[in-house]
């Protein structure tokens, strides 16, 4: 990956963890994860980012396509995929998760945050796809 994108995708990293920051100070812990992804999504909107919400990627078997073969929550600036949980503690599923969505969406970047935790801090995974197609 050429510095210039490494340097693009490190700074939204950092506009995305900003945000999350913003969000949990501001409710705290344990509420739906719904409700964390869409006060994000509003977050990373005000701040400027062109920000989609559940979108569909499709999955390509044999001759066989489906088109909402997989969902990423948050696309941000067409380059980073976000999984929004509220859950007791992130496990290696959700990174894995976050593999297979870049795998087969072509994203560059993936940032999984658990919102159910006493800082976000600990509870953000930044995961990186190693053949982007973005």
């Amino acid at each position: 990956m050429d510095p210039q994108r490494q340097q693009q995708l490190n700074w939204l990293f950092e506009q995305v963890f900003i945000a999350a920051q913003r969000v949990h100070d501001a409710l705290g812990r344990n509420l739906p994860a719904a409700t964390y992804l869409s006060c994000l999504a509003y977050e990373l909107e005000q701040a400027g980012r062109k920000v989609q919400r559940d979108i569909a990627v499709p999955i390509i078997y044999g001759q066989h396509r489906v088109d909402k073969g997989a969902v990423i929550d948050l696309v941000v600036d067409s380059l980073v995929a976000l999984r929004v949980h509220s859950i007791e503690n992130l496990t290696q599923f959700q990174d894995q998760e976050m593999q297979t969505l870049l795998r087969v969406s072509g994203l560059p970047l993936g940032i999984v945050i658990n919102f159910s935790v006493p800082s976000v801090r600990g509870a953000t995974h930044r995961i990186m796809n190693p053949a982007p197609r973005v």
